[in-house]
């Protein structure tokens, strides 16, 4: 049987939008930002995954909606991310995070969930740098699930 040796990190991230903020992890005290999500497991999908993330970063039950797009990047290896439209489930309370993500290349980085302004995604440090896709997809409301090279 052939084995393909090649490993490429596939993750599922949710962006989730509530009273003109957004639900974002800040690294660093505010060093860098990213779109709460994470890798999927095996035997898990894309869907499950996020559900699953979103709930050890930040404490937070959600519902998936629709795929808003999708990233390919090479930066620091080979990634495909799905980027999921979530909703808080307003019947399941917040619990603590179970989970504190770190920046594989320096643990001293920490993760912190924060509702982030809308209106300062242009000014933040967000990874990947998807801010004109987000901002356009928040703008108009209009997603066409694509696949998108962020390099």
């Amino acid at each position: 049987m052939f084995e393909n040796s090649y490993k490429i990190r596939v993750s599922s991230r949710a962006i989730i939008i509530r009273d003109e903020k957004i639900l974002l992890c800040c690294f660093g005290n505010g060093l860098y930002y990213s779109i709460p999500g994470g890798g999927i497991e095996e035997a898990e999908t894309a869907k499950q995954a996020v559900i699953r993330e979103v709930l050890e970063e930040t404490g937070l039950a959600i519902e998936v909606g629709h795929l808003v797009f999708s990233l390919e990047s090479h930066s620091e290896g080979h990634h495909i991310s799905f980027f999921f439209r979530c909703y808080v489930n307003q019947d399941i309370a917040p619990v603590e995070p179970s989970h504190t993500d770190t920046n594989p290349y320096d643990e001293t980085i920490t993760l912190v969930a924060k509702w982030m302004p809308l209106s300062e995604l242009h000014e933040i440090n967000l990874v990947p740098r998807i801010q004109e896709s987000l901002i356009k997809y928040v703008d108009t409301g209009v997603f066409i699930p694509a696949f998108w090279d962020g390099d």
